[in-house]
């Protein structure tokens, strides 16, 4: 039996031994190391021999008993600290100060970002794709909602077209009358309608009904220059609505002319204003509160104003437009706009007035519609003065029977025509208005 001894404090041991009896170390390579192992001769006493420990300060020879595995030195630990780790330690930083206490570095902020690091890209020489260019911003689509313009719109329109085509003045005899060198030229019985007084008033509240019923779509819609339209449109047809007044007295003020002729026959005339004609002070008034309620949306426009230089010389033509049919010819004189003569034959004062009223309103349209740069007020413009350029056109062209111009007739003219610089001052307007609208296009074009 070979003797073997433990490798810790060298105490004699057995092949079966599997930790020492003396100071307990394993015995793993020891004990089962039997061929690596030199034989050592057996110098164990028996049983019951006295055998001398060496003493502490003897240096005994031990024979070599070959490569022993290497043991921790510390067997003090529990068995789990000796077995191999099945996960991966990370290091960790740690120091130890002087005093042996040991100190752990604060950990880094969170705020701070914590970066992977990225592959170099190689530089690309390739053309980089287009990119596509942003869209325009999408307008968003607009509401109907009709409002106190759109409703007196409405209800003005369908005023002034009855009162167009209603029975204004009505004249008749209770026996039949021979006319004589004595009897007005103007002298009639039966009715009046607008057309019997002028044959383009009809078409011309139409125009301004057209611009006013389109102002007051637009204006439901939240236009602007829609709600300064049915205001423009408002203003014209208050003016015509005051012409065609004046224009209804000619044929009464001539019944009673024919009546105040003696004669030896004797008959009775009778007068009647019929419903056309208060229709059409209604139409004129109500024009006119349409335009006042229009105001409202030309102090809510917040948006950029429209060209000076087109406002203003729009604006001076509507002032030349309006002032031409005030230039007397032949043998009148400037006074003779507001002056009445009783002579017969002569223009009442009631058509004095109702023209005077058409040619301010005309210019208070132009002038406050252009002058304003706005939208509304190129709307108001463009309604207050679009049916006078059919009055100066139907008249130049004699595209009706009977046609008569803006504010009837010039002081002194013989015959219905249009004054020269009438025609001027509509063709500016005309030509300005369109002028206005194109650049009032590109500007929101451009807004857009």
């Amino acid at each position: 039996m070979r003797s073997m001894q433990c490798h810790a404090c060298g105490r004699a041991v057995t092949a079966d031994d599997r930790f020492c009896g003396g100071c307990g170390a394993s015995l793993e390579g020891v004990t089962d190391a039997t061929e690596s192992m030199p034989a050592i001769a057996d110098d164990t006493p028996e049983t019951g021999d006295v055998v001398d420990e060496p003493a502490w300060g003897d240096d005994p020879v031990w024979a070599a008993t070959g490569e022993l595995a290497e043991t921790p030195a510390d067997t003090t630990g529990s068995i789990t600290d000796a077995l191999p780790a099945t996960e991966p330690i990370t290091e960790v930083w740690s120091e130890v100060a002087p005093t042996g206490e040991h100190i752990v570095p604060p950990e880094p902020p969170l705020s701070e970002p914590i970066t992977a690091p990225q592959e170099p890209v190689a530089a690309s020489t390739e053309q980089m794709p287009a990119v596509p260019s942003m869209p325009a911003p999408i307008r968003e689509t607009a509401q109907f909602r009709p409002g106190v313009v759109s409703a007196l719109a409405v209800l003005t329109a369908i005023v002034t077209m009855v009162a167009s085509f209603a029975t204004i003045v009505a004249v008749s005899s209770s026996q039949r009358i021979i006319p004589t060198a004595d009897t007005p030229a103007a002298f009639r019985t039966g009715t009046w309608v607008a057309d019997d007084l002028a044959g383009n008033l009809s078409i011309g509240a139409l125009v301004a009904v057209i611009a006013m019923i389109s102002g007051g779509v637009a204006a439901a819609f939240g236009w602007r220059s829609g709600s300064g339209l049915a205001g423009g449109a408002g203003l014209a047809i208050a003016g015509i609505a005051a012409l065609t007044i004046g224009l209804a007295q000619v044929p009464i003020d001539a019944a009673y002319d024919m009546a105040a002729i003696p004669t030896d026959n004797e008959f009775t005339l009778t007068i009647t204003r019929d419903l056309g004609y208060w229709l059409q002070i209604v139409a004129g008034a109500l024009g006119v509160i349409v335009f006042f309620a229009s105001i409202n949306d030309a102090f809510a426009d917040r948006r950029a104003g429209l060209n000076p230089w087109i406002a203003a010389v729009g604006a001076l033509a509507t002032l030349v437009l309006a002032g031409g049919p005030l230039l007397p010819e032949g043998l009148g004189v400037f006074s003779d706009n507001w002056y009445v003569n009783e002579a017969p034959g002569t223009a009442p004062a009631m058509l004095l007035t109702g023209r005077l009223i058409q040619l301010a309103l005309i210019a208070l349209a132009g002038v406050l519609g252009f002058l304003s740069v706005r939208r509304w007020g190129l709307g108001v413009a463009i309604g207050g003065t679009l049916p006078a350029t059919w009055f100066v056109l139907s008249t130049m062209f004699e595209l009706v029977d009977g046609p008569v111009g803006p504010g009837y007739l010039n002081p002194g003219a013989t015959d219905l025509h249009v004054h020269g610089v009438t025609i001027i001052g509509a063709s500016a307007v005309l030509a300005f208005a369109v002028l206005a609208v194109v650049a009032a296009y590109d500007q929101a074009r451009h807004e857009w």
